[in-house]
């Protein structure tokens, strides 16, 4: 993968060097903390079809999933808002700090999302509206942390972070056709397939996005050394 353009001057304290590093790195952690936590969640629930069932039942109030899953996605936002912060503080142009501070947000858009506003079948109006809001905030948030990401980097960075869009997006299209099932009660064969592309795709973006950053500082070290 193509390193972001303008590579960075090296910091002149090592401790600074290796903070910066692990706090890069909170990126790649992110992604697997989130990949484990659904797949063992998934596994948890007797009787769930990840196929055909959305990662976001696994955390609605009435889960049996819900008390597993809460303390590894408070960990995940953690990780998100230390690799935003990493990027906001120390990215070497512009677009790429912006993309920090997206980061940031997201984290902890999401992290309200969970705790405060999460899915609950049960709920009726504003209850049931703030869910929809955070998570129409948080694909608003993706989308930006993308682009932004990919403006301040390299062009091979530019068409990875174009196609994981192109995914992201036709896997919300699939998704979207099978909202009439949804509200008929009706099974959503290939619903949770459909999903886990959009997640998946962008766990690997920010993973990707995270060993782009270590490299273009190793490379900065080196080139000083």
């Amino acid at each position: 993968m193509e390193q972001p353009s303008a590579l960075p001057s090296a910091s002149r304290l090592p401790g600074e060097q290796v903070l910066l590093k692990v706090l890069f790195a909170c990126g790649v952690a992110s992604s697997l903390v989130y990949a484990a936590t659904d797949i063992l969640a998934s596994m948890r629930w007797q009787g769930y079809d990840w196929t055909s069932r959305m990662v976001s039942d696994l955390f609605a109030v009435s889960a049996p999933t819900r008390s597993f899953i809460v303390v590894p996605m408070v960990v995940y936002n953690l990780l998100i808002l230390a690799f935003g912060t990493g990027a906001w503080l120390r990215a070497w142009n512009r677009r790429l700090r912006v993309a920090g501070a997206i980061l940031i947000a997201y984290g902890i858009v999401s992290m309200i999302g969970l705790l405060v506003f999460p899915l609950n079948y049960a709920a009726k109006g504003a209850g049931a509206t703030m869910h929809v809001v955070d998570t129409f905030a948080l694909i608003v948030l993706m989308f930006a942390f993308i682009a932004f990401a990919a403006a301040g980097s390299g062009r091979a960075f530019r068409i990875y972070s174009i196609a994981t869009v192109v995914v992201i997006l036709a896997g919300a299209i699939l998704a979207g056709a099978q909202i009439p099932r949804i509200d008929a009660h009706l099974p959503t064969p290939s619903l949770g397939v459909f999903e886990r592309l959009n997640i998946y795709s962008m766990l690997l973006w920010v993973a990707l996005f995270s060993v782009s950053l270590i490299r273009a500082r190793n490379d900065a070290g080196r080139s000083v050394a």
